[in-house]
């Protein structure tokens, strides 16, 4: 009986874990995607026509952009949205995404708030949107 349900197990991990590739298309718009949703790669950039940033990332990555909810870090309200970064250093709130022509950027990532204090050396409640810029 054991067995069975090793045997079991294993199929249903097997099947799980099959993904078909790293690269998936979205339905909707057609660019290839990565299979990490914290990342838009250069291709997916290109791929969607948009205005500025904010535009192409609320296409394909909405949830980068909604709200976490005000917190409080010792007594002061920090925003309700991620900060933006653009090549590592702090470029502004999330409204400096329209300021960012889309076609410059080559990678935008999400940081939640734990990897964005580990990875900019701060506090940051709400994340971090990096956006690496095209040298």
């Amino acid at each position: 009986m054991k067995k069975a349900h090793l045997v079991a197990l294993a199929l249903v991990l097997a099947c799980a874990s099959s993904g078909g590739g790293s690269e998936r298309r979205d339905v909707a718009i057609g660019a290839p995607q990565t299979g990490d949703r914290n990342i838009i790669t250069e291709s997916e950039i290109m791929a969607v026509p948009s205005a500025n940033l904010y535009d192409l990332i609320e296409k394909l990555r909405p949830n980068m952009l909604r709200s976490r909810g005000a917190m409080t870090l010792g007594g002061s309200a920090t925003t309700e949205y991620a900060e933006v970064f653009v090549d590592g250093r702090r470029y502004g709130d999330i409204a400096s995404l329209r300021s960012i022509v889309s076609s410059q950027v080559s990678r935008v990532r999400y940081y939640g708030a734990a990897d964005a204090a580990a990875k900019f050396g701060m506090i940051n409640a709400n994340g971090v949107i990096d956006v690496t810029i095209r040298q």
